[in-house]
């Protein structure tokens, strides 16, 4: 593979969850041998990194938003999780973050989303690692309470319904976390997935405030993330988007 292999026209192209680019970028990786695989990585990285560098803060802040919607559209349509996926979201994602974090932002990714257990079971074990390897700090009810039953009984929960144990418990804890992520300027994501069951829903109260804390862009989805489906973006104070920004802006 050639350095001319990894050309994109525009930032977006890079996760477009349409055309599968993600997980067709993994296979590409995983084809190569080393050290070429650790060249392209390389070149991808330095191609992310020279396009934002012609971002103004306005279309930084709309790249962020793409990035983290993108993401999380890819893992449902078609996705699997292979050491070359990771190194491209690895390769990409981080770069966005790191050029946030120098200009004073943070992207802070919030979901909340009722899933069935079947659809459950997949995000809490496979849809964390996506984001990690994006530079995110990651949490959630849902993944707290695994992590508690985890310490309980060694493994992961073989019944979803088993989380309900740990349920307030683990909105606690992710409460908790992700203030104190905000107050350390640090990106995250957010994820609500709560069983579709009776009891009442969770707060993500903690997970959209800013409570003061300047630069941070708010991405809320609360959509399934079907074709045409909108986040609401929040742009810090005073960032001026492009024109025809999808999304919707609150300040």
């Amino acid at each position: 593979m050639g350095n001319s292999d990894w050309t994109f026209s525009t930032l977006a192209e890079v996760w477009e969850y349409r055309n599968g680019t993600i997980v067709a970028g993994g296979e590409r990786l995983d084809a190569l041998p080393e050290p070429e695989r650790q060249r392209s990585l390389a070149d991808l990285s330095a191609r992310v990194r020279a396009q934002l560098a012609q971002c103004d803060d306005g279309w930084l802040v709309s790249v962020a938003w793409v990035m983290v919607e993108d993401l999380y559209k890819s893992f449902f349509r078609g996705f699997v999780w292979t050491p070359g996926v990771h190194d491209y979201i690895a390769a990409t994602a981080p770069v966005v973050v790191d050029e946030l974090s120098r200009r004073g932002f943070t992207v802070n990714y919030v979901v909340d989303a009722v899933q069935p257990d079947e659809n459950l079971a997949v995000m809490l074990e496979y849809l964390p690692g996506v984001f990690e390897a994006a530079g995110l700090a990651v949490i959630g009810p849902q993944l707290a309470a695994v992590e508690f039953l985890k310490r309980e009984e060694g493994h992961p929960p073989a019944n979803m319904a088993a989380i309900q144990r740990y349920r307030d418990d683990g909105h606690a804890l992710a409460s908790e976390l992700i203030t104190q992520w905000h107050q350390e300027r640090r990106s995250s994501a957010y994820f609500n997935l709560d069983r579709d069951d009776e009891l009442p829903a969770l707060s993500v109260d903690a997970a959209l405030a800013r409570d003061g804390v300047p630069g941070m862009i708010i991405v809320f989805r609360e959509l399934p993330p079907a074709e045409g489906s909108e986040a609401v973006l929040s742009p810090p104070e005073g960032v001026v988007l492009p024109p025809g920004m999808p999304g919707r802006q609150k300040n």
